[in-house]
C-alpha cells in the first residue's frame, strides 16, 4: 500500500512539473537551461519527429548514457524511467492542453503572470517529489549525487552542472538566431525557485507523511 502510495504521489509530481515547465517555455520569457536546451534541439531539427519531449528524451537518454561512462553502475539506467515520463508528459501538456497557446497572442504582462504561475507550480511539483525521495532520480540529479563525493558540497555540484547546462543552451540558442528561452526568467526563476520549494515543503512534508 505504501508503495502505491508513493508511485501516485510520484506520478502526480511529475504530472505537475511538467505542466508547469510546459508553461514557461510557452510564454518564452526563459526557460531553465535543461527546457531551453530540449526547445533549441526541437528547433535546430525541423523534422515532426523531434518534438520539444522527445528532444527532451533524446538529451536525457544521452545524459543517462554519459552517466553509465563515468559512473559505471547500471542503476543509474533507472533514470530512463523519469527520461521517458518526462518528455511524454511535456508532449501530452504541448499538443493537447497548451496547444493554444501563443505567447505572440498575449500581453506581456499576462505571459509573465503565467511564468509566474508555472513557477509557483513548479516549486509546488518538486516539494512533493523531494519528498518521495526513494523513487527514481532524473539523470542530472544522479550526477550531482556523484560528483557531490569529490566536491564534497552539493551546491558547488549543483553550480558546475548548471554552468554547463547554461553554456549548451547559450551555444545552442547562438546556433539557432534566437534567445527565446534564455531571458530575464531564467535568472529570475534560478533565484526564486529554492525558496518556493522551501514554501511548500513546509506544507506538503506534513500532509503527506513519511515516504521514505
Amino acid at each position: 500500500m505504501k508503495l502505491f502510495k508513493k508511485i501516485v504521489v510520484h506520478v502526480i509530481g511529475f504530472a505537475i512539473m511538467t505542466f508547469a515547465v510546459s508553461l514557461i517555455v510557452k510564454t518564452e520569457q526563459g526557460a531553465f537551461p535543461y527546457d531551453a536546451i530540449s526547445y533549441y534541439i526541437s528547433t535546430l531539427i525541423s523534422h515532426e519527429f523531434f518534438t520539444i519531449g522527445m528532444s527532451s528524451i533524446i538529451f536525457g537518454v544521452i545524459w543517462v548514457l554519459i552517466n553509465f561512462a563515468i559512473i559505471k553502475k547500471v542503476y543509474v539506467f533507472w533514470s530512463l524511467i523519469i527520461v521517458f515520463g518526462f518528455g511524454s508528459l511535456m508532449d501530452l501538456w504541448f499538443q493537447h492542453v497548451l496547444i493554444y497557446y501563443n505567447s505572440s497572442g498575449h500581453e506581456l504582462w499576462f505571459n509573465v503572470v503565467m511564468a509566474f504561475v508555472g513557477l509557483i507550480l513548479l516549486g509546488f511539483s518538486l516539494s512533493i517529489i523531494i519528498t518521495n525521495y526513494t523513487m527514481p532520480l532524473a539523470p542530472s540529479e544522479v550526477f550531482l549525487v556523484y560528483i557531490t563525493k569529490y566536491t564534497k558540497k552539493t551546491w558547488i555540484s549543483k553550480v558546475l552542472i548548471e554552468t554547463v547546462m547554461i553554456i549548451l543552451a547559450i551555444t545552442l540558442a547562438l546556433i539557432a538566431g534566437n534567445f527565446i528561452q534564455i531571458g530575464w526568467f531564467t535568472i529570475v526563476s534560478a533565484l526564486l525557485l529554492g525558496s518556493i520549494i522551501g514554501m511548500f515543503e513546509k506544507v506538503v512534508r506534513p500532509v503527506l507523511g513519511d515516504l521514505s
